[in-house]
């Protein structure tokens, strides 16, 4: 349980003021459909790289990331630093492609390649995923951890309802309140804010807790803190996180498809001014995907070293509670508050995108006008929220929300990424492939998912140790996924060159807007590949 004081709810509530204020600015400039879900088409990439960035990290991150690490150490940030790869990807690959076709979403953009049903197979899965693991999952992660950090139990009643429902209500109440009204813009605008909060709060927390324990040298010589805990590289037997779970499971499947189709994240990027301004807002958010390893991670294994024999999950609630003066906490719990709003409202704002242009406009018989296509996200904001609270009970039976969460995205992105990449590398992949691909490859995850969670497993191969990780199950279905589109596309008639001209990427084309010395973005891109490769190599 976490002590609070009077400052430390007047920074919370001051905090949530401020929000709410940037929310109610942006809602008097939305009058067109662009203008709220796309920003108007004219975000600048520092706030694209901000956004990008808050819009990953949730209270799962703060938590679910200390408790991991307090568990296997630096090894559970794994993921942040293989989306700095990922992000790369975005840049000099898709961001292209996605701006000069002027789309929305992203299962608009397989219609472009592929067809209408490949289209409609994204947009459910995406709609049915924001409800199953985005939704649910921030709200219930968020209101876990108010109740854990100020002692509440299953008992306690809030508003005559349990604690943690009245919260989950409360919370997604405020942050579709003001996604509702700004759109795109409130969301990016609010996440910049939020993005200072977070990181302020979890440097603080990390750099006290690296003082209490001795600093770095205290750390590494602590009798409780195994030296393992201290590598980023673990064997391929691993069970958990293998070296090459990260580099090919993660990196070309499940990192890949979030990072670089996940319409919750790409959305800021399709609201970009320009070329220009979409790359380096993602690489930003590159560099800026380097630091959650030192100021979300490394605070688990600073529990470690300090309270040892507590509950993996404990971990930061513990040291905010033991190490943090009143006044402080309140800015790191304004922190966690806006992890869980910054990646909130990027999910809402995403599902209602995708319900009014790939559902409503696409299938009317005349197109919705602009204020009525605004109404109908707003509305669907409402709905997701609804369904995301009544989901939140499938989310409790589940061991580790983290470990869940990165479950499911590993199998059931896969085959999506691979769909998506192809179509954008290899011309002659097409429709009939791409079908093929999805289902098989998604009926392959769920298999893999269930054999998982089978005592003894279905399949015997796959109970040797090599094959324990989700992340090396992952690549099995990546290559599945690939044999099907290749072989089903080869077998069928290539596509038109209507869905490959301006879609599919031009190796070698004229780049006007890359900028020239240090403006042009592929200076930064490399900058961020040799920094990242070299932290892997250090931490190893």
């Amino acid at each position: 349980m976490i002590s609070i004081g009077g400052i430390d709810i007047a920074i919370i509530i001051g905090y949530l003021l401020i929000v709410i204020s940037i929310g109610l600015y942006f809602a008097r400039n939305e009058n067109t459909s662009e203008d709220f879900f796309l920003a108007g088409r004219k975000l600048t990439w520092p706030f694209i790289g901000l956004s990008l960035f808050a819009s990953n990290i949730g209270t799962e991150h703060l938590v679910g990331l200390a408790g991991e690490a307090y568990r296997v150490g630096l090894v559970a940030g794994g993921y942040e630093w293989i989306a700095c790869l990922c992000l790369l990807f975005l840049a000099v690959v898709f961001i292209p492609q996605y701006l000069r076709t002027r789309i929305y979403t992203i299962p608009e953009f397989l219609e472009r390649r592929f067809s209408l049903a490949a289209r409609m197979y994204l947009s459910v899965y995406f709609t049915v995923m924001i409800v199953l693991t985005k939704v649910s999952i921030a709200l219930y992660a968020g209101a876990l951890v108010v109740e854990t950090v100020l002692g509440w139990d299953e008992t306690t009643l809030l508003l005559g309802l349990p604690a943690k429902t009245t919260t989950m209500i409360l919370i997604g109440l405020f942050t579709g309140l003001y996604t509702a009204m700004g759109g795109l813009a409130a969301v990016v605008y609010t996440d910049a804010l939020q993005v200072v909060v977070l990181v302020l709060g979890s440097v603080i927390l990390t750099l006290v807790g690296l003082d209490k324990v001795g600093g770095w040298a205290g750390l590494i010589e602590n009798a409780n803190v195994p030296v393992e805990h201290l590598s980023m590289v673990k064997p391929v037997t691993h069970p958990d996180y293998p070296i090459t779970g990260y580099f090919i499971g993660n990196l070309f499947g499940a990192g890949m498809f979030y990072w670089c189709m996940d319409q919750s994240i790409v959305q800021r990027a399709l609201g970009a001014k320009s070329i220009d301004h979409g790359r380096k807002g993602a690489i930003l958010a590159g560099f800026l995907k380097i630091t959650p390893v030192f100021i979300f991670v490394l605070p688990g294994v600073i529990a470690l070293a300090l309270f040892p024999g507590i509950e993996n999950d404990a971990a930061f609630p513990t040291m905010v509670s033991n190490l943090l003066p009143v006044g402080v906490r309140g800015i790191v719990l304004a922190g966690l508050l806006a992890a869980l709003m910054s990646s909130l409202d990027s999910t809402l704002n995403a599902s209602a995108t995708l319900v009014t242009r790939d559902f409503i406009v696409r299938f009317s018989g005349v197109e919705p006008g602009q204020r009525a296509q605004i109404w109908i996200g707003r509305v669907t904001i409402a709905i997701v929220l609804a369904a995301g609270i009544l989901c939140t009970p499938l989310i409790e039976t589940q061991e580790t929300l983290w470990l869940y969460l990165q479950q499911v995205s590993a199998y059931m992105g896969m085959p999506m990424a691979v769909a998506v990449f192809t179509g954008i590398l290899w011309r002659r992949a097409n429709n009939m492939g791409a079908l093929a691909c999805m289902v098989v490859g998604t009926l392959l995850g769920i298999f893999m998912m269930a054999d998982s969670s089978t005592d003894g497993g279905m399949v015997g191969f796959l109970q040797a140790d090599v094959w324990t990780s989700f992340l090396h199950r992952s690549i099995l279905v990546a290559i599945v996924s690939i044999a099907v589109m290749i072989s089903v596309s080869l077998a069928t008639s290539p596509p038109p060159v209507a869905r490959t001209e301006g879609v599919c990427y031009e190796w070698g084309r004229p780049d006007p807007e890359r900028g020239r010395g240090i403006s042009d973005y592929r200076v930064w891109a490399g900058i961020l590949f040799v920094l990242v490769m070299t932290l892997w190599v250090v931490f190893r």
